[in-house]
C-alpha cells in the first residue's frame, strides 16, 4: 500500500507558495492541496521543511511578488525554483525590515540550505 504524501495547502488560486501540513525531507513530494482539500498538484522539495512554513508551486523570478492568501507579503531576491522553501534567505518582506544579522540567525537556527 502506498504511503500518503504530505501536504501543502495553496490559500489561493493566484498564490506562488503553499503552506506545509507537516515537516518534509529533501526529496519528499508533498501533494499541493486548495482550501476545499482538492487536489492541485505534486511539488518534489528541494530542502528539508518544516511545518507551516512556505514551498514555491511556481517558479519565481527574482524582484517578483510572492503571493500568499491573496496578498503579496513578500518580493523574491533571488530566483526560487518550484519545490524550494520561500523564507528570509530567498526573500525580503513588505511588511518588517528584518535586519541582516538577524535573518543570518534564523538562516542558522533553521538550518536552512541555500
Amino acid at each position: 500500500m502506498d504511503t500518503p504524501l504530505n501536504k501543502a495547502i495553496l490559500l489561493s488560486q493566484n498564490d506562488n507558495v503553499a503552506t506545509l501540513l507537516a515537516d518534509v525531507e529533501k526529496g519528499q513530494q508533498i501533494e499541493i492541496i486548495d482550501d476545499g482539500n482538492r487536489a492541485q498538484g505534486i511539488v518534489t522539495c528541494k530542502q528539508a521543511i518544516t511545518f507551516g512554513n512556505k514551498v514555491a508551486v511556481n517558479a519565481i523570478s527574482t524582484q517578483e511578488a510572492i503571493k500568499k492568501a491573496g496578498y503579496d507579503i513578500g518580493i523574491a531576491i533571488k530566483a526560487i525554483p518550484v519545490g524550494e522553501l520561500v523564507h528570509v534567505q530567498n526573500v525580503r518582506s513588505t511588511r518588517v525590515d528584518i535586519p541582516e544579522p538577524i535573518i543570518k540567525q534564523i538562516i542558522e537556527q533553521m538550518q536552512i540550505e541555500e
